[in-house]
C-alpha cells in the first residue's frame, strides 16, 4: 500500500484522508472530479482535475506508474449521461455503465464502478484502513441519554430503513413520537431536516436515524455526518441522532461530539 490514488469529490472527507496519508508517509495522487465542488485545499497536493469521461485513461496511466490502490471519497453529483464524453478507454465500458445507470439507484452504480476499477488491476480500499479514527462504535456517545420511548422510536426507524434499503433509497429518516415525518430521497440528510421541520409537532422531539443500507458497498458512499448536520438538528429541535456504529463517517468528530453535548442532543450507535 505504498502508492494510493484518491478520487476526490466534494466535502471535507478527502481533506481528512489526505492528512492521514501524509502522517502515514504514503505516496498519493489525487484525481479531482471536475465541477464536483471540491475543496480548494486539494490543489496544494499532487493532483489532476479530470472529467468522468477520462477517468479510465487516468487510472491506466497511474497503474503503469505503480499506483495499485485507490480510495473513493467525497460526494459527486450523479451526472447526466449526455454530459459524459467518454474517451477511447472509457468508451469501452460506457455501454455497460449506461445500462446500470438507467436501472436507477446509487449502490448498484457504485458497485459497477468499483468492479470496473478493479478490472484495471487497481484495488479499491475501505477508507477505514486509512482513517479509522473518523468512525464511532456502538453505544451512547453523548451526555444526554435517549429515553426508553426514544429507543423504541429508533428501533422502529431502523426496521423501516432496513426494509426499504433493498430499493436503494436514502440512508436517513426522521421519526417523531412513533410517526415517520420524512424519508431521505436524493436531496440528502440536511435537506431532509429542512423539509421536515415544518411538520414537527409539540411534545417529544423528533429523532434523526441515519443508517448504512443492507448489502451496501462498504468502500464508498458511507453514511456521513458533519458539523452542519448537527447544527441543523439544533436549529430544528431534533433531540437525538442514531447512526450505524463503525459504518458512519464523522467529519470533524471531536467538534461534533463537543457541539452535541453543548446542544443537549443525544448520539447513539446501533
Amino acid at each position: 500500500m505504498n502508492k494510493i490514488i484518491l478520487i476526490a469529490g466534494n466535502g471535507k472527507l478527502p481533506v481528512e484522508i489526505i492528512a492521514n496519508l501524509k502522517l502515514l508517509h504514503i505516496d498519493f495522487k489525487i484525481l479531482i472530479i471536475k465541477d464536483s465542488g471540491y475543496q480548494k485545499t486539494l490543489l496544494k497536493c499532487d493532483h489532476e482535475i479530470i472529467d468522468l469521461g477520462s477517468i479510465a485513461s487516468s487510472l491506466i496511466m497511474l497503474k503503469k506508474k505503480g499506483y495499485e490502490n485507490l480510495i473513493l471519497a467525497g460526494g459527486i453529483k450523479r451526472p447526466s449521461l449526455r454530459n459524459i464524453k467518454p474517451d477511447i478507454n472509457t468508451i469501452k465500458i460506457f455501454a455497460r455503465y449506461t445500462k446500470v445507470f438507467l436501472s436507477g439507484g446509487d449502490n448498484n452504480l457504485l458497485k459497477f464502478v468499483i468492479k470496473e476499477i478493479e478490472n484495471l488491476g487497481i484495488k479499491v480500499l475501505n477508507i477505514k484502513r486509512i482513517v479509522p479514527q473518523i468512525f464511532i462504535d456502538f453505544g451512547i456517545h453523548s451526555k444526554k441519554k435517549p429515553s426508553k420511548e426514544s429507543i423504541a422510536y429508533i428501533e422502529k426507524g431502523k426496521k423501516i430503513l432496513d426494509a426499504i434499503s433493498r430499493y436503494d433509497i436514502g440512508q436517513s429518516l426522521i421519526i417523531q413520537q412513533g410517526n415517520v415525518v420524512g424519508i431521505e430521497a436524493m436531496e440528502g440528510t440536511d435537506h431532509l431536516i429542512k423539509r421536515c421541520s415544518s411538520l414537527f409537532i409539540d411534545g417529544d422531539k423528533p429523532i434523526l436515524v441515519k443508517l448504512f443500507k443492507k448489502k451496501q458497498e462498504m468502500r464508498v458512499d458511507l453514511p456521513t455526518i458533519g458539523i452542519k448536520t448537527v447544527r441543523l438538528c439544533k436549529k430544528h429541535s431534533i433531540q437525538g441522532i442514531a447512526f450505524s456504529a463503525n459504518k458512519t463517517v464523522f467529519l470533524e468528530k471531536e467538534k461534533i461530539l463537543k457541539n452535541l453535548n453543548s446542544y443537549n442532543i443525544f448520539l447513539v450507535g446501533i
